[in-house]
């Protein structure tokens, strides 16, 4: 026989399958949530190794991009620059306004490349990934690029 515990709430006789019922919904509820959390961390596996393609492709190209800063720098200065100087000269324009006019060719250029890396250099990270593996932030918003 049982003994009364009188610490112990007395439980009415109709509550019993309620509270099963209750540890059971609880029970799914955790199973849904550990079967969800799994689903996100291999969406943020895939991610990962997406973003980590996109960043290895946006620093080749970044190094292709500084490669040809380079090169063009030193062909235009070298070349471009030097035969229109005389060009210029030989049309009779004055040496202050050739020099301008170079100098302008030439910025504009090194903005344009410039411009293009900083482009290249945003895709370069694993911000998303991290996001979803940190739970920071909602996985199925999309963020605009």
């Amino acid at each position: 026989m049982e003994m009364p515990n009188p610490d112990k709430e007395r439980v009415a006789e109709g509550q019993e399958p309620q509270q099963v019922e209750l540890i059971k919904e609880i029970i799914g509820a955790a199973t849904d949530a550990g079967k969800r959390y799994q689903r996100q961390l291999a969406l943020a596996k895939n991610m990962a190794r997406r973003e980590w393609k996109l960043s290895v492709r946006a620093l080749v190209l970044v190094l292709v991009g500084v490669l040809l800063l380079v090169a063009v720098v030193a062909t235009l200065w070298m070349t471009l620059n030097a035969t229109l100087a005389m060009g210029l000269y030989q049309l009779g324009l004055h040496w202050m306004w050739i020099g301008s006019g170079v100098l302008l060719l030439n910025g504009l250029v090194l903005l344009g490349i410039v411009s293009t890396i900083r482009a290249l250099l945003k895709h370069i990270g694993f911000s998303r990934a991290w996001d979803a593996l940190t739970l920071s932030s909602d996985p199925t918003s999309e963020t605009p690029d």
